[in-house]
């Protein structure tokens, strides 16, 4: 037996599965800001390490999207 929202009728791990999800992707919204201001810094500053800052924001942004795929399989 799910424990039940006795006033809207949804059972409670559904509405918890919601949030998670919804907080995944404003992660990703996060991730993808964190890719943009990468490209932006890397244009504007030349320290000599640009390619694995671009490289470690793009992987930071699939595994973002990676995680909230994987998060919609199993919950």
């Amino acid at each position: 037996m799910e424990p039940i929202i006795p006033i809207l009728g949804f059972s409670v791990w559904i509405v918890a599965k919601l949030l998670f999800l919804f907080a995944l992707l404003i992660y990703i919204i996060f991730s993808l800001v964190v890719v943009r201001q990468v490209n932006l810094m890397t244009e504007t500053l030349e320290v000599g390490f640009e390619s694995p800052l671009k490289t470690a924001a793009g992987a930071h942004l699939l595994l973002a999207i990676g995680v909230f795929i994987l998060a919609l399989i199993i919950l």
